[in-house]
């Protein structure tokens, strides 16, 4: 497959591994699963580390999707940080969950991306609701509003809020995908069958939040729906990666992280089976923003497993 204007895709011609090369600093504050702050390294590499967020997650298949929407996203020139497999040993990861402390494996999987330093310099207000206020009419007055909205309802992410976009003084970042491809996971390992197929297509989340502040703060200008066309003009770059993550299969040699790399292949496949029907599912979220139930099982016709 031509890869025209895809330089910066083929930093992924090999898995995106890291390893964690000093103890992390855990972060406090109202954080689901833990998450340090520290630099990584590619194995092998003569460089100097990067500086990444990392976090545990129980899950594989979390850690799977999580790596599987920071590639996609960057396939599609989206503002989410890159990620990565992070391989930390158990004693660089202060605060881990106990029962980490006590398994017998020397390594920890964990997510990793790029770090995004957060822009101190602007005042925001106290208290909960007046800070999720401020950032949503920030980030709707934005370009990323818009392409955060869209890439929520493509990779069916129900668990937007305002914690999880970071502003580093010019540009607003979309992190933390752990609740999206939730259907994508349940189908993997029927993904051949059209039935399956179909399912992925076919699933929703429950809401989308950032979408549904795009339409109630600019209804008149949002723009959304301007995106998917152009998003598909892109689809070649999220079909070679979808290829090449397909060669991961058995890179390191280490089990567990094969098995995230190939589920990671499974969920890029997912992502790319939606994108043809991503305007379809946007227009039904327009029309029925807040609805837990806006799928109609009548309307497959509209809807086709053929990218």
């Amino acid at each position: 497959m031509a890869t025209d204007g895809a330089a910066d895709l083929q930093r992924w011609r090999k898995p995106p591994i890291y390893r964690l090369l000093s103890t992390g600093e855990l972060l406090s504050g109202n954080h689901y699963n833990k998450v340090w702050r520290g630099l990584c390294q590619e194995p092998g590499s003569i460089e100097s580390g990067d500086p990444m967020i990392v976090k545990w997650l129980a899950k594989t298949e979390t850690l799977a999707s999580e790596l599987a929407c920071s590639l996609a996203a960057r396939a599609l020139k989206l503002n989410v940080p890159n990620g990565a497999l992070v391989l930390c040993e158990r004693e660089q990861l202060p605060g881990i969950p106990a029962r980490v402390r006590g398994s017998p494996a020397d390594l920890v999987m964990c997510y990793g991306s790029e770090y995004q330093w957060p822009d101190d310099t602007v005042a925001r207000p106290k208290g909960a609701e007046a800070q999720a206020e401020w950032v949503w009419g920030k980030v709707c007055n934005t370009p990323q509003g818009a392409a955060g909205g869209v890439w929520d309802e493509l990779v069916a992410n129900e668990d937007r809020h305002h914690e999880n976009v970071v502003f580093d003084g010019q540009r607003w970042w979309l992190i933390d995908h752990e609740k999206a491809l939730s259907t994508v996971a349940k189908v993997m390992k029927q993904f051949a069958q059209t039935v399956a197929r179909q399912s992925v297509i076919e699933h929703r989340g429950k809401r989308n939040q950032l979408a549904m502040e795009m339409l109630r703060r600019r209804s008149a200008d949002h723009k959304m729906e301007a995106l998917p066309p152009s998003w598909l003009q892109l689809r070649q770059r999220l079909a070679w990666l979808v290829d090449q993550s397909r060669q991961w299969d058995g890179a390191t040699g280490m089990p567990p992280v094969d098995n995230v790399l190939f589920m990671c292949h499974i969920y890029l496949q997912g992502i790319d089976l939606r994108l043809p029907a991503l305007a379809y599912l946007l227009s039904q979220r327009m029309a029925r923003p807040s609805s837990e139930a806006l799928w109609d099982p009548n309307s497959n016709s509209n809807l086709s497993t053929k990218g």
